[in-house]
């Protein structure tokens, strides 16, 4: 397991609330099952510590598959245009920890744990930022969204220069949503859009500058992670002359707040912990 990549992660974080109560409730019982597993995968690597660890999991596949379809029933609801593609998702999660399971008694309880590990924080916390949270998106009004756009003190990854960075990318695109007269709306969006891309280059160079440095030895992986991010940039901005206002502050919300949002309480985390414990040593 990386160095980065530990049983710490497996914590409930107010940054993962998609501010859907129960939800939000169904998400912090998932994570206090996966820690029971995880410290039950710390124990002396034998047979009644397998048994114990298979019904942990067991029961956390049972209670994944009720909040799915809990999640499921809520998106229906709601009309929430990506159902199909959510549910999907689910399938793939559910499918993962069937294979988990199947294959428990073959398995050491080093790799248990990394698997574990690996499900909770590669696609479970993944699958809450990025997917779930545009459910909430799509159900909260612009002007809600307007009111709780903004870098919070939450986002912080520990690093003064790099946090600082990230509160200005923040701050540039909050100033999209700021009130113009109707015929100057398309010049400052514009305006808008093309110092958030400039800036975020920038940073990211920055950032990737900083991990060379450190010989952080996911670089390659997190810079393919800026070009994602780029990338959604780029395609937004081909979309704009066909978006309509309302739309525009959405989509504009869902990439920051999702897609930046992740980045850096996932990814920058852990380059900031990476370079802390490798210091220390």
């Amino acid at each position: 397991m990386n160095s980065y990549s530990n049983s710490n992660s497996i914590i409930w974080k107010s940054e993962y609330n998609i501010h859907n109560f129960k939800i939000d409730k169904e998400h912090q019982k998932l994570f206090t099952i996966a820690r029971e597993a995880m410290s039950i995968s710390k124990l002396k690597d034998d047979d009644k510590v397998k048994i114990r660890l298979k019904d942990v999991i067991s029961k956390l596949f049972d209670y994944v598959g009720t909040h799915f379809a809990n999640e499921q029933k809520y998106m229906a609801q709601i009309d929430y245009p990506e159902l199909s593609s959510h549910k999907l998702l689910h399938k793939n999660m559910l499918d993962m920890l069937t294979t988990l399971i199947s294959e428990l008694n073959n398995l050491e309880l080093h790799d248990i744990e990394k698997s574990l590990n690996d499900f909770i924080e590669e696609y479970f916390i993944r699958h809450i930022v990025l997917e779930d949270k545009k459910i909430q998106l799509w159900n909260t009004s612009l002007s809600d969204l307007k009111k709780n756009f903004g870098w919070k003190d939450i986002y912080s990854v520990g690093d003064k220069k790099i946090d600082a960075e990230h509160k200005k990318l923040f701050d540039i695109a909050e100033e999209a949503f700021t009130e113009v007269e109707l015929e100057e709306r398309t010049a400052k969006i514009k305006e808008v859009l093309t110092e958030l891309y400039a800036y975020m280059k920038s940073h990211f160079k920055h950032e990737e500058l900083f991990m060379q440095e450190m010989n952080y030895p996911s670089l390659e992986e997190h810079k393919v992670l800026h070009l994602n991010i780029i990338e959604k940039i780029n395609t937004f901005v081909k979309q704009l002359p066909n978006m309509d206002e309302s739309l525009f502050e959405k989509e504009l919300a869902k990439i920051i707040d999702i897609a930046l949002v992740h980045h850096i309480i996932q990814e920058d985390r852990k380059i900031i912990s990476w370079s802390k414990s490798n210091t220390q040593n």
